[in-house]
């Protein structure tokens, strides 16, 4: 199987990265090319504000993107080309590849709600009837994504990437550097900041790595730790450092899962998560994770399992394993993905 990736490569903490390890591992010969922006210049930003207000303004292409794929098109034979987001991505790209190769079938995954204007650009929308397949890791929006054209969307849970994502021995300095009691990694939302604010308020320690607007809250608490944003190896050893690791989902984006429901666990972590029907049918409640549904709940955990270290233990190991056994990684997720493209032509 020849495949062209397309994606988002520049960081090696880069879930698009990740994707494309895996469809390396389950391909016989790959080319790739980085759609990703080395920085968001001014008219970028000033084509994504028109478009959030309804004017149809394409993104423009400062990687060119479409210019490659086209020359590495013309020149060879793909079975797939795979596109990870593909916000850049024209229209007239993906009915050149159907031009000269009618057989290529065109692929579309993003980690994204796609259904929701802040995640889409005109360039994306135009392109999503002429994918073959559109997968997604967020359940509920096939009818929308149906309704936005698209011809077969096929819903695949989150993945983590078992060469990144993996338990380490982790030496006493990492633990104080980067554990803690209770701790999260990842970006400000109102909702998941009222959730640790509250925790803190109620004396439990929480350290959090991010940057942007939670630099706010550097002098809130003497039990709030504000630190920058960690990557590559740093974010997995602190998942697996911090003795309960916090998994919020993104509001504006409706998420039932996300990628650190994954990650978090894979990593040997104990995992305090938000309760969803999804998180309940991948990890067992009690005994492969941990849930809650209101703050006050989310408090009861905390002080509990801070306290009863063989039972956090326990269930942080099952978590580990129900990863493993139950296909959650890059890998084994491509392969299914990849199964399905071949069974349907």
């Amino acid at each position: 199987m020849k495949i062209l990736s397309i994606g988002w490569f520049r960081s090696l903490s880069s879930t698009s990265l990740h994707r494309h390890w895996a469809l390396q591992n389950n391909s016989d010969t790959i080319d790739k090319i980085e759609a990703g922006l080395p920085k968001i210049n001014l008219w970028h930003r000033i084509a994504y504000h028109l478009f959030q207000k309804g004017i149809p303004v394409k993104l423009p292409d400062d990687t060119n993107v479409n210019t490659k794929i086209k020359e590495l098109v013309s020149h060879n034979t793909y079975d797939i080309v795979w596109i990870d987001k593909g916000v850049t991505i024209n229209k007239s790209t993906l009915t050149f590849i159907k031009c000269k190769s009618p057989k290529t079938s065109i692929i579309s995954y993003s980690p994204d709600n796609m259904a929701l204007r802040h995640n889409q650009s005109l360039n994306y929308l135009q392109c999503i009837p002429h994918y073959d397949y559109i997968f997604t890791n967020k359940s509920y929006i096939l009818n929308e994504m149906k309704n936005l054209g698209a011809k077969n969307i096929k819903f695949i849970d989150n993945m983590y990437e078992d060469s990144f994502h993996y338990p380490r021995k982790l030496a006493d300095i990492d633990i104080k550097r980067l554990g803690g009691e209770v701790g999260f990694v990842g970006s400000w939302e109102k909702e998941r900041c009222e959730s640790i604010l509250f925790l803190v308020k109620n004396n439990i320690p929480v350290k959090v790595f991010g940057d942007g607007k939670w630099n706010e809250y550097k002098s809130t608490s003497p039990f709030l730790t504000i630190l920058p944003a960690i990557f590559s190896e740093d974010y997995s050893k602190a998942l697996q450092a911090f003795k309960i690791s916090l998994c919020f989902l993104r509001k504006k984006n409706y998420d039932q899962q996300t990628t650190r429901t994954m990650e978090i666990p894979a990593c040997g972590g104990f995992m305090l998560a938000e309760r969803t029907n999804e998180h309940l049918n991948l990890f067992e409640e009690g005994k492969e994770a941990v849930y809650f549904s209101s703050n006050k709940e989310l408090l009861e955990h905390c002080k509990y399992y801070l306290i009863n270290e063989d039972e956090r233990k326990k269930i942080a190991l099952a978590g580990l394993v129900r990863c493993q056994t139950s296909g959650y990684s890059n890998n084994k997720s491509i392969k299914k993905m990849l199964d399905i493209i071949a069974a349907n032509g």
